[in-house]
This record gives C-alpha cells, structure tokens and sequence, in this order.
C-alpha cells in the first residue's frame, strides 16, 4: 500500500463527472488524499452533483465536501494537507502519479470498453488500478472492473440533449433554473440548444466547455424541483461503495480507515 506525503494513501480519480466526483468523496472520506483530474474545461453537464466547478471557478462543493483547483502540481500538497480538500487539476494522471505515488487509481471517464485511460499501463503490486463500465470488458488493462448500473435517468432521451457537433458551449442559464419545451437554453457555436421539454436544468455544461459531438450537454428533469439537480447522485454513491470496497479488498486501503460517511446534504441551489 502506498501512502502519501503526509502518511495517507494517495488516490487519483479520472474524470470530475457526477461519478468520479462520488468516488472522490468516498475515497477523502475514507482518509485518502485524493487527486481528481479532468481535461481543460470538461464538459460534464451535472454540475450541481459533481466538482465540475472547480475547473471554471476555482472551488467546488458536494455532500459537505470541497475540492480545490491546482494549476500546478506543487500546489497539490496544500489542498490535501493544509485544506483537507479534494485537490482537483487538469495534470495528466501520468504526472500526478510519479509525484504522489498512489495506492489507487480509478478511471472514472466512462469511456467505451478498449479505450479506458489506464488500459495497458497499469503497474501489479505498485498501484491498484480500477476501471468502470457499463459491462466487464477483459481488456481494460486494469486490476479490477467495476460494472456500474445503467444511467436510467440520463437514457430518457427525452429529457436529455447531445451536442450536435464540437466546439464551445455558451449558455447564460444556470443549474436548477426552470425552462420550458422548446426555449433557447444555450449554443454550441452558431447551433442553438433547445430545451426538450418542461422542467429544470438538472444537467447543463458550463459556459465555456469543449463539447464532443454526441455528447449529453443539457438534461432537463420534467419534475421541476431545484433541489434534485444537486446533491450525491445515488447511482453514484452506489458505485463509489463499490470502489472503496475493491480497494479495500485488494490491501490497497487498509480496512481500519472511518467508512463513508451515508449523509448526502444538498449543496445550495443557487449554485451554477
């Protein structure tokens, strides 16, 4: 088991989504000094249940916890230490790893199986790897593979809208506003993005983000309450129960460190 530092085991997650961002709080929870990376403006339209934020306003929050974005790796230290904050970067996972030599690495990205970004580098016995996706794929190249339920939610077309192509998402609305079939709710360049249906804005890519073409950028929920755009995502706790107990299964974590804690407090709705 490799500890920091600072004498905690290091984690590195990939991918700030609503996902990666519950495996990063289960893992600071359980005593880890986390390091979540993601790519420069990440696209990730479920802002308010993730720490997406921290990329375009410096901080985050989720569940009562925070992360702090680092533009360098030597500030890294001080977010995990000082802060006790989730330290959240756009550095290569690669470059984190050789810094901070960590027990556990978790490719939270979702890519499609074969194309995980740990797949055929991972190191036995040095770092437990671990790799999510919707079905056990043979070749991710990881120690272990987490399967993770479907996105019942997210596969209700009809709540939800890709971008029609790359490029730059602009938008002035913000997560939890109401909106109503049809309405302008944002761009990708020049290509307006229409609102699918009556509700609010459960998912909404930042004002910025570099968006893939297919790519789910806004998700309306017909429900209409604020309050379930933010918050722990429960499929993802689910998933970050999973994770926590393979590492700890695997000697990567040792099993006397506090269990996650159950609670999952709303952030603020005001926020964007």
């Amino acid at each position: 088991m490799q500890r920091g530092e600072y004498g905690r085991p290091a984690a590195i997650i990939i991918g700030a989504g609503e996902v990666g961002s519950a495996i990063a709080v289960a893992l600071h929870r359980a005593g880890c000094g986390v390091v979540l990376t993601d790519e420069v403006d990440p696209a990730w339209p479920r802002r308010g249940m993730a720490f997406t934020n921290a990329w375009y306003i410096g901080n985050a929050e989720l569940d009562g916890e925070a992360a702090v974005f680092c533009a360098s790796l030597k500030s890294i230290p001080a977010v995990l230490d000082r802060h006790r904050a989730v330290a959240a970067t756009s550095w290569s996972w690669a470059g984190i790893a050789k810094s901070f030599e960590p027990a556990v690495i978790v490719d939270a990205s979702l890519r499609p199986p074969g194309f995980g970004a740990l797949a055929g580098v991972r190191d036995p016995g040095v770092v437990l790897t671990i790799g999510l996706q919707t079905t056990r794929s043979a070749e991710m190249g990881v120690d272990v593979v987490v399967e993770c339920p479907p996105d019942e939610e997210a596969s209700e077309a009809r709540h939800v809208v890709m971008a029609s192509r790359n490029g730059r998402f602009a938008t002035s609305r913000r997560i939890g506003d109401r909106v109503v079939a049809n309405e302008v709710v944002g761009a990708v360049g020049l290509v307006p993005v229409i609102a699918p249906c009556d509700g609010v804005l459960r998912g909404l890519s930042a004002r910025g983000a570099r968006v893939e073409r297919d790519a789910p950028i806004v998700e309306v929920d017909p429900r209409g309450d604020p309050v379930l755009c933010f918050g722990l995502n429960e499929r993802a706790a689910a998933i970050a129960r999973e994770v926590l107990q393979a590492a700890r299964q695997r000697g990567a974590l040792p099993p006397d460190i506090a269990a996650v804690r159950s609670s999952s407090a709303a952030a603020p709705v005001g926020a964007s």
